[in-house]
Order: C-alpha cells, then structure tokens, then sequence
C-alpha cells in the first residue's frame, strides 16, 4: 500500500501538478504548471481559448508580448466556410513588418505576437482578448473589424492594454473612451464619418451619379453597417430617393432583405458588407426582377467588398464589372510603394492593392515597434500607457518615412524621446487627440478580375 501511495504521489508530481493543504491534490497554481495549449484556472488546466496558440516573431523569455485578435475564419462553428481572403492577407502585412522589426530590434528590444483568430464573434473575441491580457501579458492588442475592436476594448481599456484597429472604422471607436487623457484606443484606419460622407458627396454631385435619384442601401446590421447607413443617409438628406435595409452576417434569410430592395428598383444599391455575403447577394440578385444584369441597375461597395475573392465566380464578375466602391486610401509615396513592392515577393505575387486595409495593417505594427521604442528607452519598461504616450510622438517633427531602410532611425528618435512624422504606407499618420488618423478615401472600380483606383477624395469638410 505504501509503494501504491508513492507511486500515485510520483505520478503527480511528474505531470506538473502540486499539492495544498487546504483542499487536497490540485493541478495547478499558475498556467506554467501546465502544457503549452492550456491555462490554469480554479486550479485546474484546462484548454486555451478556441483560436488561440499560434505565436510569431521572436519566442526568446525576454520578447515584449503582444498580441492580435483577427478574424481570419468565417465561422468558428463550420471550418468549411474557409478563411476570410482580406483578413489573411492583412495578417500578411502585420507579419512582413513583424519580420522587418524584428531583423533589427528597436531598443533593443524583440517582439513576440500571440495570434487569436476570433471568427468574426465578438464573444469569442472578449474570451480570447481576457486570455492575452492575464495570460500572456500582452502590452497592446492589434484588433480587425468594428464589432471584434469594440469587444476587444471592454477588455484592455481597464487593463491598460494598448489596442490598435487596423480595419475597424465604426464611429463608436472615436466615442468609446475619454479622451480628455492619454487614450489606449486606437486606429490607423479611418472612421466611417469620413468614408459615408465621401459615398454621400459622390451620389449627390459626381457627374458618373447625375442619373441616379433612387438609392437603395442594404447594410450589414452591426456597428461597421449601421455606423456607414446612419453617415450616408444623414448626408443624403431628402435630395434622394433612399430604401435602407438592415441583413444580418451570413443568414440564409438574405432573400427577404434583397427582396425589399428589389421591389424599391433602385437606380443604384450601395452594399455594405463583407464579400462572403456580397458573393451570395450578387448571386441571388442574377434571378431578382430589377437588380439583375440588364435593367439598367448599378452596384455601389464599401471598402470590406474589395476583396479578390469577389471576383472568382464568373457570374459575380459578369454582373458587378464596372462597379464603384470606396475604401481608405492606400498610401502612394515611398512608404507604400516599397511595402507593395516587399509584400508582393515575399507573398508569392499577391498584390496588395487588391484588398482593403493591407497597408493600414502593416502601418499598425510599425506603430507598435514605435512605441516598444519609446517605452524602452524613456522607462527601462514596456506597458500599455507608455506605448500609447509614444504612438502622441509620431505626428510631428522630423519627417521619416516608414520603411524597412528607415525604421531604426525612426525607433532611435522616439527610444531618446524626440517627436518624428512619420507617413506610413497607409499615408499620413496625423493622429489626433482620439488616436485617429484622417485620411483620403479611394474611389476605385471593378474592371474584369482587379480593381482599378479612379481617383482619392480629400476627406469633406
């Protein structure tokens, strides 16, 4: 019996679990207690949020930890539904400038980049934000998308984690947190009180639109398709004829929703949705009455439309060849065209341009390495508050602009405290006091498998 008690003792101890007087035999005091893939709580391993493990960049004990919560699949419930084609390739970006970070270390310092993939679900996107906040004691956050950075910010607004939305351009992001003091929220994209008024001024003065006096509007019903109905709409006024229509993200009830617009007739329908679903309504809209190929109706798309992925059916193609669409712009100085340039041969001859956000997301992780410098090298540390101090000191001085070539001279500037300017692939990173960056809006157009950039518009007045 005493060789049994041993033995089952030895057993014990040998698979990381501890003993307490108190309650017994128990797993775990702390996560290091346990495997790679798991986490402790109540004193017992348990698995770590579905979508999380992956790491990247530099694994050494002393790499600054970050993270990024992106929706990268399209169901956290139906794997067969695939990847979300935009979100990986921004993905691409923030790892291409994590690699060119890293090469060089800014202060000294290396970075790791924990990776959640939150399927486009703001729940699980709160779940896996907490676990990079207590687990893995993340300094700052890159979010994607409207609803997962507002779900990610219930989370490290009150632990002082810094967070950076590459994608995420509702107008509830400028109101989320009091800035009245040195905010922790931030994006390098655009608010959509920019992108909707721009929609707007096009359908009421460009000469391309002078025909159209019937706008119908389907919106994603969130806070990135109700931030844009409630910009353009507001803007429209009564000058035009207007039907808006809420649909919810990849129901199969979008039949109804469409219907509604059809038995509008529309002029033009502005969609405001991702591609998956604009894939499945330009399908549907092939057999409506007044939306299909052929009676004079026109396509409008938002920025999360300009995806590759919508061009792959022929009869997608057919029916929105020739559309128009708005996004944030992408940069067109150096910073862009040596990011395009490095992106393209890294990533197998994938074109950047061909998607939105691309150039914002790799801007958000040279923000990040920024203020890793500035942390460093003015507090011996690197924290959230610190970091979002540093991102105050990008928006004025010496101009510098973000490249691989310049961005140990960038980290050197702000690690002594000095403000640079710095214009990101992206384009201007003005920064305001609500950690925001205004900035033009392309107007671009489908023409057979790409889409071409008319022209940018300067953000209205």
């Amino acid at each position: 019996m005493r060789a049994l008690a041993m033995l089952s003792l030895s057993t014990v101890l040998l698979s990381g679990c501890s003993l307490t007087t108190a309650s017994g035999l128990t797993e775990c005091e702390t996560s290091a207690d346990c495997g790679d893939n798991q986490v402790c709580a109540s004193n017992f391993c348990l698995p770590q949020p579905a979508g999380c493990g992956e790491r990247y960049g530099d694994l050494s004990a002393d790499a600054v930890q970050l993270g990024a919560a992106l929706p990268l699949s399209l169901s956290a419930t139906n794997p067969g539904l695939g990847k979300d084609e935009s979100e990986v390739q921004g993905l691409n970006a923030i790892l291409l400038a994590l690699g060119e970070l890293n090469e060089r270390g800014v202060a000294g310092k290396k970075i790791t980049l924990h990776l959640c993939d939150t399927a486009f679900d703001p729940v699980r996107t709160e779940q896996q934000t907490q676990w990079l906040v207590s687990e893995k004691k993340i300094a700052a956050l890159l979010t994607a998308g409207s609803s997962q950075t507002l779900a990610a910010a219930n989370v490290t607004l009150a632990q002082g984690v810094l967070t950076m939305s590459a994608s995420g351009t509702s107008p509830e992001l400028t109101t989320r947190e009091d800035n009245s003091k040195l905010g922790l929220l931030w994006r390098t994209a655009p608010s959509d009180a920019i992108q909707g008024n721009v929609i707007a001024d096009l359908l009421l003065n460009d000469a391309e639109f002078t025909t159209v006096q019937r706008v119908g509007i389907l919106y994603l019903d969130d806070p990135y398709g109700q931030g844009l109905f409630n910009v353009i709409t507001a803007r429209l006024g009564t000058r035009k004829n207007v039907q808006a229509v809420p649909y919810t993200r990849r129901t199969e009830n979008i039949a109804t929703p469409l219907s509604q617009i059809d038995t509008f007739d529309p002029d033009l329908t502005v969609v405001v949705g991702f591609e998956d679903d604009v894939t499945n309504i330009i399908k549907r809209a092939a057999n409506s009455t007044n939306l299909k190929l052929g009676t004079g109706h026109r396509w409008f798309f938002t920025d999360s439309a300009k995806d590759a992925a919508l061009l792959t059916d022929a009869t997608v193609r057919g029916m929105v060849d020739g559309a128009y669409g708005t996004a944030p712009a992408q940069g067109a100085g150096q910073a862009f065209s040596s990011f395009r340039s490095r992106f393209i041969s890294k990533y197998n001859g994938v074109d950047p341009s061909n998607f939105s956000f691309t150039s914002h997301s790799y801007d958000a992780m040279y923000l990040f390495g920024l203020a890793v410098a500035y942390s460093q090298g003015t507090s011996n540390a690197v924290t959230g508050a610190k970091m979002a101090e540093g991102l105050t000191k990008v928006s004025s001085g010496t101009s510098i602009q973000l490249t691989s070539s310049n961005i140990t001279q960038a980290a050197n500037e702000l690690a002594a405290g000095r403000s640079i300017n710095v214009e990101g692939a992206s384009g201007s990173l003005q920064f305001d006091a609500a950690g925001e960056a205004p900035s033009p809006i392309e107007l671009w157009q489908v023409e057979g498998t790409t889409f071409q950039t008319v022209r940018t518009v300067p953000p209205p007045p």
